[in-house]
């Protein structure tokens, strides 16, 4: 699942380059346009492309090290209801935010974000290697994440869809409560 998702995503990219511009921003990206225009299908496509190749090379990169964790514990299935529920309430979360104040967000982020997190709840004291060369214990890292975008939302416009990224960390914390048995 891991591969097919990453497969899934790097076709789209290809796609999107090769196309017409507006057919991506039409069907690839969420945007209160979109939303409004009854294009609900781009809550979640919009989770299969990217702005750039290194955008896609960093969300990829960490899904698969994640993502591979997740469905050897839970299964390839689990994995990607966890990824469609990422990228579906990352897009809610983004457009709540955005109501007032952006056009757009695309990207994997909300996806990729709940696969993390939920291996973050799940193993805290697991080292995890930022930019794969920086020792930092997960449950710091995690903070670390979701203090960055707090800051990216309360700053507005930043480029990077803060409110997203939380959205994905958001379900990993539903998905780890209920694995818990809390609710």
């Amino acid at each position: 699942m891991v591969l097919t998702l990453v497969g899934a995503n790097a076709a789209v990219h290809a796609l999107c380059r090769l196309a017409d511009p507006s057919f991506k921003m039409k069907h690839f990206a969420t945007s209160l346009d979109n939303f409004k225009s009854g294009r609900l299908h781009t809550l979640l496509t919009s989770a299969f492309t990217h702005i750039h190749l290194d955008h896609l090379f960093k969300n990829m990169s960490s899904f698969y090290f994640f993502g591979s964790n997740v469905a050897c514990v839970f299964g390839p299935a689990f994995l990607f209801k966890l990824y469609v529920s990422g990228a579906l309430t990352g897009s809610a979360f983004f457009l709540a935010e955005m109501a007032c104040l952006a056009p757009r967000e695309e990207g994997a982020s909300a996806a990729v974000r709940a696969t993390v997190f939920l291996e973050i709840f799940l193993h805290p004291k697991r080292m995890l290697y930022l930019h794969f060369c920086i020792p930092v214990p997960a449950a710091i890292a995690g903070a670390g994440f979701i203090a960055a975008d707090l800051w990216r939302v309360k700053k507005g416009q930043s480029g990077v869809a803060g409110s997203a990224h939380l959205g994905g960390a958001f379900v990993a914390a539903l998905v780890w409560a209920k694995l818990k048995g809390w609710i």
